[in-house]
């Protein structure tokens, strides 16, 4: 059975992880699910980005990440479940997975089309969860939903060079539990 892990920004005062891991068990008894975090700041899509990439890796192939930061579908978030690098996300399309796929081409994406969903302001369990529930069991991502041609990428993640190339003009994306500080500008970057 695949690893199904959650990143949410759901914190646990409230029932939203537990209903989300009981659902996924009513559907999966054998499933292994794994919290990466549910401390996201609210709507921090720079801080969720980032705790993924940092973390997904240290996963073995065809793991499942559901996504709960900003999972409410607009026209331009759509959800979406894509594979990269041997690894599912599931989530809206409001650009958390573009630090990932900056680096590796997707092998494939899909906006999520699943028949008869429920329509009800909790998506990461009336419809995240069960996208996750049919890959675990080896259902294919064709099965949910229409190839997707174009990710939403964040511009923040991209810093600017200055004029003359003298400065960059960076953001910081995320400051970790010790203060240690993560800014945009890659190493390679500064010392060219």
């Amino acid at each position: 059975m695949a690893i199904i892990t959650l990143t949410t920004d759901f914190g646990y005062k409230d029932h939203f992880v537990g209903a989300i891991k009981g659902t996924i068990y009513k559907e999966l008894t054998d499933a292994k699910i794994v919290d990466i975090t549910h401390a996201i700041s609210p709507f921090n899509i720079q801080e969720c980005a980032y705790i993924l990439k940092n973390s997904y890796k240290a996963f073995p192939p065809g793991t499942i990440h559901i996504v709960g930061v900003d999972s409410e579908p607009t026209i331009e978030n759509q959800h979406i479940a894509v594979l990269v690098d041997d690894h599912y996300f599931i989530s809206a399309n409001n650009g958390v997975i573009s630090l990932i796929t900056s680096e590796i081409k997707p092998e494939k994406v899909v906006e999520i089309n699943i028949p008869n969903p429920t329509h009800g302001a909790f998506p990461v369990l009336d419809v995240f969860v069960q996208v996750a529930c049919h890959i675990a069991r080896g259902g294919k991502l064709d099965v949910v939903g229409k190839p997707l041609q174009k990710l939403k990428e964040l511009k923040e993640f991209s810093p600017r060079v200055g004029p003359e190339g003298k400065s960059i003009i960076g953001n910081v994306i995320y400051i970790d539990n010790y203060g240690n500080v993560v800014t945009n500008i890659k190493k390679s970057l500064f010392e060219a």
